[in-house]
């Protein structure tokens, strides 16, 4: 009886030091794995395109698609509206905030991460146009591939996708240069 209650006590205390270890330590780590990633998914250098392909469709029309792909982007954190013209090929999107509430920098490169992005992976949108209080940027598919080539879809691996957009997107004089030769602001 003595060496069941022994053994009873031993699992009793190994079972509470597991339970403290992974409450303690491996939770809060996981934790702050998850955390780290979701502020990743804020920065076009760091993006993870994988979270994209879901939403690799032919045709805009899908407006489910559409809207989850721009909530899986940079900028996702902005209150934000959408309005789709079918028959365009175009969808606007309307974000409540003001251009001067948001970093030029990032700014710029999220949208033309964004742009980038929703024509590689949506095959009929022609444009886009981003409306901020008191700005709009317009941009079309045939900008973006005067930018990063002529067949965008082909960019949807992880090593041409890092090389082609996001190493180029992290060089500050491409990002701005890119923007303002490509992106038509209508004040």
């Amino acid at each position: 009886m003595a060496t069941r209650n022994k053994l009873l006590i031993l699992l009793i205390v190994v079972g509470i030091i597991l339970f403290g270890i992974i409450r303690g330590i491996i939770l809060p780590q996981m934790e702050a794995k998850q955390e780290q990633y979701l502020l990743d998914q804020q920065n076009p250098v760091t993006h993870d395109l994988e979270s994209l392909l879901p939403y690799k469709y032919k045709y805009m029309g899908k407006a489910t698609n559409l809207i989850n792909l721009y909530q899986h982007l940079p900028l996702a954190e902005l209150e934000e509206t959408y309005h789709f013209f079918p028959e365009k090929f175009t969808v606007e999107i309307t974000y409540k905030e003001k251009v001067s509430a948001i970093d030029e920098f990032r700014l710029k490169a999220s949208l033309i991460y964004n742009s980038v992005a929703a024509f590689s992976l949506i095959d009929n949108l022609e444009e886009i146009h981003y409306i901020f209080s008191g700005d709009s940027f317009t941009v079309t598919r045939s900008d973006m591939k005067r930018v990063f080539g002529e067949n965008l879809s082909e960019l949807l691996t992880n090593e041409m996708w890092k090389e082609k957009v996001q190493d180029r997107i992290s060089d500050k004089s491409f990002t701005l240069t890119a923007f303002q030769e490509n992106f038509i602001n209508k004040k």
